[in-house]
C-alpha cells in the first residue's frame, strides 16, 4: 500500500515517546519499581502476569479488589511511578528529524491532527511547550484521560470522538507494538517509525501497514 497511506486522509492521530522524540522512558527500571510496590501493597506474585509497562497498570487496577485495595488507589500509585519515569525521559527527549515540518506539512494541506499518548498529562504538556509541538494538535491526549494505555483503543477511540472523524478517514503513526496494536483494536490504519520502544524485528513481525525510517520519507510524499 506504500506511503499512499496518508493520501485523502481527514486527520492523523500521533503518538508522542518514539514517534515525535526519541524514546528515553527507563522501561525496565520503572516495571521493577512498580513490581516492588505492587509486592509490598499486597499483590501475589501470581496475580500480576504482566511484565510491560502499558498492560502492568492495567492488570493491577483491575485485580486490586481481590486483595482489599480500591482501583483508584492502586492507578493513583502506579501513577506516581510512572509521572517519576515521564519527568526523567523529559530531560533527555530530543524531536526526530522533521517531526515538525510533517506537522505544519499537514495542517498547511487541511489535514486534521491529534495525539495519543502513554506519557502523564504533566510532562506531556511541558514536552509539546519546551519543543514548540503547542497549538499543533486538534486534540491531545495523554494516559491520564483514559482507563487503560495503548494497546487498549481508549485513546484513539476518544480522540477520534472528539474529532468527530471516521477511522476509515484516519490513521495512526507510532513506534511500538503497543501502538500497532491499538491501532488495529481501534480499526485503524498504522504507519510505525522505526527505532523507537520496540526493535524492527519485532515490528516487521507484527505486519504494521507501513514501516519508515524517519518522517523525511512521509514529507517527500506531501
Amino acid at each position: 500500500m506504500g506511503l499512499h497511506l496518508i493520501e485523502n486522509i481527514e486527520a492523523v492521530l500521533f503518538d508522542f515517546e518514539g514517534t515525535l522524540v526519541d524514546f528515553q522512558w527507563k522501561l525496565l527500571e520503572a516495571i521493577e519499581e512498580t513490581l516492588e510496590m505492587l509486592w509490598g501493597m499486597g499483590f501475589g506474585r501470581d496475580q500480576i502476569a504482566s511484565r510491560k509497562y502499558s498492560t502492568l497498570l492495567t492488570e493491577a487496577v483491575e485485580r486490586a479488589a481481590e486483595i482489599g485495595l480500591l482501583p483508584d488507589e492502586v492507578r493513583e500509585k502506579i501513577g506516581v511511578i510512572y509521572d517519576k519515569y515521564d519527568e526523567d525521559a523529559l530531560t533527555r527527549w530530543a524531536l526526530r528529524p522533521g517531526a515538525k515540518e510533517f506537522l505544519h506539512g499537514i495542517r498547511t494541506k487541511g489535514v486534521r491532527t491529534g495525539l495519543v499518548s502513554n506519557v502523564g498529562i504533566r510532562t506531556l504538556s511541558n514536552a509539546l511547550s519546551r519543543l514548540g509541538l503547542e497549538g499543533l494538535f486538534e486534540v491531545a491526549l495523554s494516559r491520564n484521560d483514559v482507563l487503560n494505555l495503548k494497546p487498549s483503543p481508549d485513546g484513539m477511540n476518544l480522540a477520534l470522538k472528539k474529532m468527530g472523524v471516521e477511522r476509515d478517514r484516519s490513521i495512526f503513526i507510532g513506534d511500538s507494538l503497543d501502538d500497532i496494536n491499538g491501532a488495529r483494536n481501534a480499526g485503524l490504519r498504522v504507519i510505525i517509525i522505526a527505532d523507537g520502544e520496540n526493535i524492527k524485528d519485532e515490528i516487521l513481525a507484527a505486519k504494521p501497514d507501513h514501516v519508515i525510517q524517519g518522517y523525511e520519507e512521509l514529507l517527500n510524499s506531501l
